[in-house]
Parts: structure tokens; sequence; C-alpha cells
């Protein structure tokens, strides 16, 4: 059986555009619901990003103020240490706890020690001093404490440490022994025997008085910058040191 249209033409078109119109409408409304909540979405990863921005900024504040405490704190350590090692020098020019260790560690038992003097001369002129402060009027570069160690160390290797022993021995051969192993140190130039003294005491035991001359290699000045040793006070002439 046939189906008989009884509307007009022009109303049939119009009912079947609205029919295809109202799927694309729901679609177009579905895209702008879509784009409207990858917006929101996006507008809130923008906020965040922008906050850690901002965040990053205030911590970059904070480093680059914490750099430069760190580098003023270190230029204020190089100048202690350049100041410090200046003193160091000035009150110890020679590294005395290191020639007490060798003189004295290990002394043998029949040797005592009774006086320990520590004494320098100048051995090479002193035309290098003088050509220093002829110079040609220019400050050299870098820290003047620095430059003033540098110019003191290069001053002093051109004098000469020597270190006076005085003691008693109950065995002199074991003396000279002693004298000829301290050349195994890098510290000691020549060790020799000044005087000797036989005498006998109350028990009429056998004795000797003696005095040697310990002579400091230069140039161990060199190490001075990476060893900054912590001399020690010349050791006193009343009781001994064993």
């Amino acid at each position: 059986m046939n189906e008989i249209e009884f509307l007009p033409k022009r109303f049939r078109e119009k009912q079947r555009r609205s029919t295809i119109k109202a799927p694309r409408l729901l679609i177009f409304s579905l895209l702008i619901s879509l784009l409207a909540i990858v917006s929101l979405v996006e507008l809130a990863r923008l906020y965040q990003v922008r906050s850690q921005l901002a965040n990053l900024k205030v911590q970059h504040k904070r480093i680059d103020l914490l750099a430069q405490q760190v580098e003023q704190t270190r230029a204020e350590v190089a100048q202690k240490r350049h100041y410090a090692r200046l003193q160091t020098f000035l009150e110890y020019p020679y590294p005395r706890s290191q020639i007490l260790a060798v003189l004295l560690n290990p002394l043998p038992g029949d040797i005592t020690i009774k006086r320990i003097e520590l004494t320098h001369s100048q051995v090479v002129g002193n035309s290098t001093r003088q050509k220093s402060e002829k110079g040609n009027g220019q400050v050299p570069p870098g820290d003047p404490m620095q430059i003033d160690l540098a110019q003191l160390i290069d001053e002093n290797k051109t004098r000469q440490c020597t270190v006076e022993l005085e003691g008693t021995t109950d065995n002199t051969s074991l003396l000279y022994t002693f004298l000829a192993t301290l050349h195994e140190s890098k510290l000691i130039e020549s060790a020799k025997i000044e005087s000797i003294d036989p005498q006998l005491d109350s028990d009429g035991r056998e004795f000797s008085n003696f005095t040697a001359h310990v002579q400091i290699r230069r140039g161990h000045f060199r190490d001075f910058y990476t060893t900054i040793v912590q001399a020690l006070p010349t050791v006193p002439g009343e009781g001994g040191v064993r």
C-alpha cells in the first residue's frame, strides 16, 4: 500500500532540513563544550606554570644571594689564609716542630740532650733583596700579603739555619751513629761534632759532654704553602730531654 503525502513539497523539504540540522547542532554543541573544557584545563595549567615560575624566580634570587655570600666568604677565607701564612712565617720561619721530630724521635737511650738552640745566618749576599727593592716602580698583581710571603720565602732561602745541640752520652760511638742517621732526613744537610769532653761522675762512671751542630737544608720552604707547621718553643736547658 502506497503512502500518500498530503503536505506540500516545500513543507516536506523544510522538515527534512530540520531533521538534518538537529544532529549537526548537537555535534557543534559537543565541540564547543569540549573546547571550553580544554580551555579551562589549559588555563589551569598556565596558572600553575606561572605560579611555579614565580616560585623559581624567588628561589633564583635566593641562590644568587647565597652565591654572592659564598664568594664573599671565600674571599674573606683566602684573605685570612694569606694573613695566617704570612704571620706564621714571620713568627716561625723554620719548621721547628719538624726539626725537633727529626732530632728527638727517636733519641737513643744513652744520649741526653740538655740544650737545643736554633740560629740562622746569611750565607748569600743581599743582592736579591736590593734588586727587588729597586724594581721598576710597578706593583705586582695579586694579594699583597701573598706577594710579601713569596718574597720573604725567596729571601730566607739565602739563610743557613743551624741547630746547636748540647748534651751528654755514655756511648760515644752511638753518638756518632746517631748523627750519621740524621743525614737520612730531607731537612738535614749536615751533622757533626763540634766538641766532646770525657768526664767521670761521682761513681766513677765515664760519660762525655758534647756539642754538635746540625745544619738544616735550604729550600724546604717550597712546601710551606701546603704544610704550615706549628712550631714548638726552644727546649729549656733544665732537666734535659731523653
